[in-house]
């Protein structure tokens, strides 16, 4: 495993990244380390999974093809320079961007690594004994922890020097409730760029409230069928943002003729009130960062304006293939794996309207709450996306708590 300080890695790339002329050709190099813990827990299990550290480098190099090499450790990392081939004459271009530096680490109240894997789980389990026990009708409880950290650096030919460290902590915890022969289940979720303060947060009142709203889901009603006038909550928006425009939106998908979206380009596509943006720069989201995997500077990405469709979403050889501008997507899942333009924090923009005027302005319609989960069809436009429950709206006022609801069709 590669594991020097970031200070001496910088050295190392910035000697490798000098053996390649930007005039001729693109280079960049990456560290990508990775630890994780998880912890999950039921009646009758308790599964915990450590991860102390994965790190390793890739590097690579555009001359009108993509050729890259990653490497697991010191032996083969300083022989990268010979893996990679230079070239002398001008090869095809990528568009260029100004270098720049950064080395930025959030720092956690709490450091997660600090805290002993022993102390998470009674936390947890505290927690969990606390829901499970709040009333006899919670049949059983699942929980799920997961704390990452994940540190980046980059840099490229055209001087980019670029570190980030960002820590991610997230909460679950689902209470299944019995009545009769009734079963259903809320949840409760809570997480973002945070160490093990994220326990502070979960305070009994939301856990009481989780219980309570499971409780509730007993006596919901079946939801009506066929088209209605629907209000979503914020993660349901969020849901209906990241499959119906975001994956059709993704520039390679685009390229290669696998998306609805190709041809919409500055045409209309929704209401003049809809405003859809991709926005890794958000702070304390879990789709958050500072750069991405190609050493472009996180942004906010404007996906639809106005109902009108303006940007895809790019990694550097898509914004260069489609004459875009990047905005931080270029993202692998690890160093053993490409880049590809995908999202991070993809959702729709405020609006001028309360949710009291929104819910008086409808005579019979829906409004649907807790995202559950969505599928899509990039090239047909085709969309589904799930929610965990709702509630009727008659008459301008809200009414019956109902069971999970679909929305479906075309974009």
């Amino acid at each position: 495993m590669i594991n020097l300080p970031y200070s001496e890695l910088f050295t190392i790339f910035e000697e490798i990244s000098n053996n390649f002329n930007r005039k001729n050709q693109y280079f960049d190099i990456l560290y990508d380390s990775f630890s994780y813990v998880t912890i999950n827990k039921s009646p009758s299990a308790e599964d915990i999974s450590v991860n102390v550290k994965t790190a390793g480098v890739v590097a690579r190099t555009f001359d009108g093809i993509w050729r890259e090499v990653a490497v697991d450790n010191i032996s083969d990392l300083k022989n990268i320079t010979d893996k990679l081939p230079k070239v002398i004459n001008k090869g095809e271009k990528i568009a260029e961007f100004p270098g720049w530096k950064l080395n930025k680490e959030i720092k956690p109240k709490i450091k997660s690594s600090d805290v002993s894997v022993e102390e998470k789980l009674e936390k947890i389990r505290e927690i969990f004994n606390f829901v499970q026990n709040y009333d006899k009708k919670i049949l059983l409880c699942r929980s799920r922890y997961i704390e990452t950290e994940i540190t980046r650096i980059f840099v490229n030919n055209e001087g980019c020097e670029l570190r980030q460290v960002i820590p991610r902590s997230r909460f679950f915890i689902s209470p299944v409730v019995r009545s009769g022969r009734k079963i259903d289940f809320d949840y409760l979720s809570i997480g973002g760029e945070m160490g093990f303060e994220i326990f502070d947060l979960i305070t009994d009142e939301k856990l009481e409230e989780a219980a309570k709203n499971s409780l509730a889901m007993i006596k919901a009603k079946t939801p009506p069928s066929g088209k209605y006038t629907v209000i979503v909550d914020p993660g349901m928006a969020g849901i209906i943002a990241h499959e119906s425009f975001g994956h059709g939106l993704e520039a390679d998908q685009v390229l290669r003729e696998r998306s609805y979206l190709k041809h919409k380009l500055n045409k209309k596509v929704a209401s003049e009130q809809c405003v859809i943006c991709d926005t890794p720069s958000l702070e304390n989201r879990l789709g958050s960062y500072f750069f991405d995997d190609e050493g472009i500077r996180a942004g906010k990405n404007v996906l639809v304006e106005n109902g009108i469709l303006k940007n895809f979403i790019y990694d550097r050889r898509t914004a260069s293939a489609l004459n875009g501008i990047p905005q931080g997507n270029g993202r692998r899942e690890s160093y053993a794996h490409m880049v590809h333009p995908r999202m991070s924090n993809t959702y729709f923009e405020a609006g001028d309207y309360n949710l009291d005027e929104m819910i008086s302005g409808i005579k019979e319609g829906v409004m649907i709450v807790r995202s559950f989960f969505g599928m899509e069809d990039p090239i047909g436009g085709g969309c589904q996306c799930t929610s965990k429950k709702g509630y009727l709206i008659e008459n301008g006022e809200k009414t019956k708590l109902l069971r999970g609801i679909t929305l479906t069709g075309l974009v």
